[in-house]
């Protein structure tokens, strides 16, 4: 007969289970980040020489180093939203505000598919981990605003609607677009703080036909947790056009729970149990074992208290 000793583990020791969790976690690094920093990892080592006859050749220079270290970016953000915000090394503690030059070197698209990959991490992460995440992620967003002046950010983010429109139509899907359009969701969750729309603005961004100013209004309405844009953004839920739209959705609506009455509460719990039969082909995008699955989760648990 086992003893209690034989199946758990005593107070100071760690469990199988949960080194695999931490690993799984810290290691993978997404692989829409890992093909773009391949790309630019290869890019920088191709030099080119004009003159009379062009010559070309391949060199490691300290861009290919940057963005080496670039590549397992996504992976020291988990470790400092597990560790609290710093990793100690041989050479000394590593800090946020010791890698501020470095995010701060960074262009606005890479700052916002940061900001929107910490987010999808923040979405699936344990309660604990969520807030951590959290913390690292506003870090994040105000890096990108601080680079646009408070008097331009409503003209910047209606610029990034558009992009986002543009790209649906231009793009096809794969790596360069996923990129991008994460990129936009980011910067635009970066600058919703800063611009001042109206509330008859924001529903109608979200009743838009348009699907780059329906995500600035789900952008707006997250960020902002105001019920009254509840049923705009029920709708979207139940009629998404893609299954990262109904994300961000369900990402608004959660802001909203504390605030529904009861038969918005009611309509909810309706639209949850039935996008989460999953079925593409009816636009049901809540896929078991998904971000969106664990938001979901994540509300029902709300509306039940």
């Amino acid at each position: 007969m086992n003893s209690k000793s034989d199946k758990e583990p005593s107070n100071n020791q760690i469990s199988r289970e949960a080194v695999d969790w931490l690993l799984k976690r810290i290691i993978h690094v997404p692989k829409n980040w890992l093909i773009i920093s391949s790309i630019f990892i290869l890019l920088s080592t191709f030099q080119v020489n004009g003159g009379e006859k062009l010559t070309f050749k391949f060199q490691v220079t300290n861009t290919t180093a940057i963005f080496l270290a670039l590549t397992w970016l996504p992976s020291i953000l988990k470790i400092f939203a597990l560790t609290g915000g710093a990793v100690k090394t041989p050479a000394g503690e590593i800090t946020g505000s010791s890698m501020m030059p470095m995010l701060q070197s960074l262009t606005g698209d890479t700052l916002g598919y940061l900001i929107e990959q910490t987010k999808l991490a923040e979405d699936v992460a344990p309660p604990q981990q969520q807030l951590e995440m959290r913390q690292i992620r506003h870090e994040w967003q105000k890096a990108y605003a601080s680079t646009v002046p408070v008097s331009e950010a409503r003209q910047q983010i209606e610029r990034l609607s558009q992009r986002y429109k543009e790209l649906r139509s231009s793009l096809p899907s794969g790596a360069k677009r996923t990129f991008e359009m994460e990129s936009i969701a980011g910067r635009m969750r970066a600058l919703a703080p800063e611009v001042n729309f109206s509330a008859a603005e924001v529903n109608n961004l979200l009743k838009s036909n348009d699907q780059g100013k329906r995500l600035l209004g789900l952008s707006i309405a997250e960020w902002s947790g105001d019920a009254n844009y509840f049923y705009a953004v029920l709708s979207i839920i139940n009629s998404s056009e893609t299954a990262f739209e109904q994300t961000c959705a369900l990402r608004a609506v959660e802001k909203m729970v504390s605030h529904l009455n009861e038969q918005q509460e009611q309509d909810l719990l309706s639209a949850l149990i039935h996008q989460r039969n999953f079925n593409e082909a009816e636009k049901c995008w809540i896929r078991p074992n998904s971000n969106r699955w664990a938001l979901s989760d994540r509300i029902l648990s709300l509306l039940e208290k």
